[in-house]
């Protein structure tokens, strides 16, 4: 029984991720099923169908999701930094760096695509 320890280990340190993935895409397929189910109801009862259902409704879900993905990366690589600090000292809380890089690399991005639209006028 001992010796199956480690190759459970190994198995869910390999397979996580792979589920994790497919959970992920079984949600984005049953949004995506919605999203039709949904159109194909308006077009059968003759009303038309809302442009903010092809577009992604950026301004119907409460602002770009370029700069809340920012914010929540930036915020979840604060905490775990702190987390991780506190418990495992600085050496391993360095790697909450990542995520908060990448929600400055979005912020930054945001803020580029906010630019470019008040150049373009919109």
């Amino acid at each position: 029984m001992d010796s199956l320890v480690p190759l459970f280990a190994i198995f869910m340190v390999f397979s996580t991720p792979i589920m994790c993935l497919g959970i992920l895409m079984v949600a984005l397929e049953r949004r995506k099923r919605l999203q039709l189910e949904i159109i194909n109801r308006l077009i059968e009862g003759g009303q038309p169908v809302p442009e903010s259902l092809f577009t992604g409704a950026t301004k119907a879900t409460g602002g770009d999701p370029l700069y809340r993905r920012s914010l929540y990366l930036l915020w979840v690589g604060g905490a775990a930094f702190v987390a991780l600090f506190f418990a495992a000292g600085l050496d391993v809380a360095v790697l909450a760096l990542i995520p908060i890089a990448m929600g400055a690399v979005n912020y930054k991005l945001w803020q580029d695509s906010r630019a470019e639209q008040a150049r373009d006028g919109e």
